[in-house]
């Protein structure tokens, strides 16, 4: 299904959009492999490239660690 105009946008299923979501992230991620860009990667001390021939190089330093939210709940105004 296509969407012809925005009042159509909300009518596709959410299965197809993530379908289209994962294809065209496989070829973001195709074209990124050829050029030789480099995936990233974050851990806890910092963020790291991975190129295809398997060098790591840190790109930029800090403490990365995973944080818990005691609460959930988001005031907006």
């Amino acid at each position: 299904m296509t969407v012809k105009s925005l009042k159509d946008e909300d009518k596709l299923p959410l299965t197809e959009i993530v379908k289209l979501v994962h294809k065209k992230m496989d070829d973001i991620l195709r074209v990124v492999d050829a050029l030789n860009l480099g995936r990233t990667e974050v851990k806890s001390d910092g963020v790291y490239r991975t190129f295809n021939n398997g060098n790591m190089v840190r790109v930029a330093v800090g403490d990365f660690r995973r944080k818990r939210i005691s609460s959930k709940k988001i005031k907006l105004f």
